[in-house]
């Protein structure tokens, strides 16, 4: 009977008896697995004292709502808030500033009386006559152009105005122009501008015109220009009178003169 008792014992599976050989090694393993469970376990605080606070979890990271459908949402990580910050000021509409009374106006003060060109009050007009008392000249005057070459016209025996410049007292550039050579067929005609080149500084030349106007000018330089240096008839923004004449050696074509090498520019302006 004890015998068939034991025969069981040993034929029960799953069982480890002290006299098992594998005894040692299952007690050893149920050790280690307590002292493991003993480490694990919260310890016990006693009272009165204070206990050490543990750190709360951490919250879990929220996940970003899916943007909406036409909502635009910029990358997190390429965005730095100071940035959106610049970007929220510059975009807020600054206050509108409180109304400031208008400044003072100030009364322009009424524009300078202009010195008058001559002593005549009579309105401008085309320039009729020329006199200059210093070298002997009192003269009628005529309108000229270009011809269809544009080459200055100038009479025979007056003296011209370009038209296209300014009429006296108008402010700007009064041209006449006129020969210093007798013609061959009228020989007894003397040429109106024979005499300019004795003309000197301060010298006094008075303009009337067809309107009744009196306009003094005095002298101021002679040049001698080549015949291409036009600028001395176009305007030149102030008053001025402006005497063009030949000059300089004789140009003969066929035996007879048809020209000079240069050009007299007399230039007077408004006398004070």
């Amino acid at each position: 009977m004890e015998r068939t008792k034991r025969s069981v014992e040993r034929a029960q599976p799953g069982t480890v008896g002290s006299g098992d050989p594998r005894f040692p090694l299952f007690a050893a393993g149920l050790v280690v697995a307590l002292l493991m469970a003993a480490l694990l376990l919260p310890q016990p605080v006693a009272l009165g004292q204070d206990a050490t606070p543990t750190a709360p979890p951490s919250p879990p990271t929220p996940t970003p709502d899916k943007p909406a459908a036409g909502q635009f949402t910029l990358p997190v990580p390429l965005v730095d808030p100071s940035f959106l910050s610049h970007i929220v000021l510059l975009a807020e509409t600054p206050p509108t500033p409180p109304p400031q009374p208008p400044p003072p106006t100030a009364t322009p003060a009424p524009p300078p009386t202009p010195t008058p060109l001559s002593s005549s009050t009579a309105p401008s007009g085309a320039p009729v006559r020329i006199i200059i008392d210093a070298v002997g000249l009192d003269h009628s005057v005529v309108a000229v152009g270009l011809d269809e070459q544009r080459i200055p016209i100038v009479p025979r025996h007056d003296v011209g105005w370009y038209q296209l410049s300014a009429q006296p007292g108008a402010g700007d550039n009064v041209v006449l122009w006129g020969h210093v050579l007798r013609f061959a067929d009228t020989p007894d005609a003397a040429a109106p501008f024979a005499r300019l080149h004795e003309l000197g500084a301060g010298s006094r030349i008075r303009i009337e015109t067809e309107q009744g106007g009196s306009y003094a000018y005095t002298v101021e330089e002679q040049i001698w220009a080549t015949p291409d240096q036009v600028e001395y008839i176009l305007p030149q923004g102030s008053e001025r009178l402006t005497l063009v004449s030949c000059i300089g050696d004789q140009v003969i074509v066929n035996g007879s003169v048809e020209d000079m090498t240069h050009r007299l520019i007399t230039i007077a302006r408004p006398a004070r």
